[in-house]
C-alpha cells in the first residue's frame, strides 16, 4: 500500500540512524539460539537497522526489502552482505525450510493489504524450517491513538511556528486523499495514521485477531510484547502500546487448512 513513500530519499534517510526497539532486544537475548550459528531472513530490512546484530550473531544472513532504495542503501553500507530486492508476498528465490529464524521488524508486515498480508504469512511460513521461528510486530487497533486527525502544534517561535502550519496543512491535504481508503472491520483495520503526515494507509489489528490469523497460516503464537518490552498476555491492557512484538513458532498444520 506504500511502496513509493518507502521509495523516497527522506524516509531511507530517516531510517538509517534508528535503532533496535526495547522488545526487539528482549527477544534477541532471550530466543539467541534461534539465531546464533543459524540462517536467518530479514524481511523490510530497510536502511540495515537490525542488520548489524543479525548478520553478526547468525551464521548466514540475508535482508529482504522491496523497496529498491533501502537494498541499495544496505548494500553501501555492509559490504559481503546478501541483500535481496524481493517481496514477502512471493519469495521464490528461496527454498522451502531454508531459514531458521524469520523477522519481520519495524511493522513492515502492516504495509500491504489483508489479502496480501495473509499471502506473506505463507511465503514466510514455506521459507522456515520446522519449529523455525517468526518474529514480527504489527500496529495494535486496542492503541488509544490508532485513530486520530491532524492537529496544529503551537509555538512561540515564528520560524518553528511557520514550520508547523506547512505541517498540518501537508498532513490535512494527505488526509483528505487517504481517509477514503480506510477499512474497518471485526477482524483488521486498515487506518489512514499519523505516520508520514498522514501520507500512509497502515494495517491494524488486535492481539486476539492476531493470535487467531497465525494459528490459521500454520504458526503457534508464543510470547508477545509492548514497546516497552514488557511481555504482554491476551487480556493484557495494551491501549498505551502503538505495536506489539508478536513471537511465532511455524507448526505441523498446514497453513489455512
Amino acid at each position: 500500500m506504500n511502496r513509493k513513500k518507502y521509495e523516497s530519499k527522506s524516509v531511507v534517510s530517516s531510517y538509517i540512524n534508528m535503532r533496535l526497539q526495547n522488545p526487539e532486544v528482549m527477544i534477541l537475548v532471550k530466543h539467541r539460539e534461534s539465531i546464533v550459528g543459524k540462517h536467518v531472513l530479514d524481511i523490510g530490512c530497510g536502511s540495515g537497522r537490525t542488520t548489524a546484530v543479525l548478520k553478526n550473531l547468525s551464521s548466514s544472513y540475508v535482508g529482504l526489502d522491496y523497496s529498491l532504495e533501502m537494498v541499495e542503501s544496505c548494500r553501501k553500507r555492509f559490504e559481503n552482505v546478501r541483500f535481496v530486492h524481493g517481496d514477502v508476498r512471493n519469495m521464490n528465490e528461496f527454498e522451502d525450510g531454508e531459514f531458521d529464524h524469520v523477522m519481520f521488524s519495524f511493522n513492515g508486515l502492516d504495509s500491504i493489504n489483508h489479502e496480501s498480508r495473509l499471502k506473506g504469512l505463507m511465503e514466510i511460513r514455506r521459507v522456515l524450517k520446522e519449529n523455525g521461528l517468526f518474529v514480527f510486530s504489527s500496529h495494535n487497533r486496542n492503541h488509544q491513538y490508532a485513530i486520530s486527525r491532524p492537529k496544529v502544534k503551537f509555538s512561540t517561535t515564528p520560524c518553528k511556528q511557520t514550520g508547523n502550519f506547512i505541517k498540518f496543512f501537508k498532513s490535512m491535504r494527505n488526509r483528505s486523499r487517504n481517509k477514503g481508503y480506510q477499512v474497518f472491520n471485526d477482524q483488521y483495520a486498515i487506518i489512514n495514521d499519523v505516520a508520514h503526515h498522514y501520507a500512509m494507509l497502515t494495517y491494524y489489528i488486535d492481539k486476539e485477531n492476531q493470535v487467531k490469523q497465525l494459528e490459521c497460516a500454520g504458526f503457534e503464537a508464543i510470547e508477545m510484547y509492548d514497546t516497552l518490552g514488557n511481555m504482554l498476555n491476551p487480556d493484557s491492557d495494551d491501549k498505551d502500546s502503538a505495536w506489539i512484538y508478536y513471537v511465532a513458532r511455524k507448526t505441523t498444520q498446514k497453513a489455512f487448512d
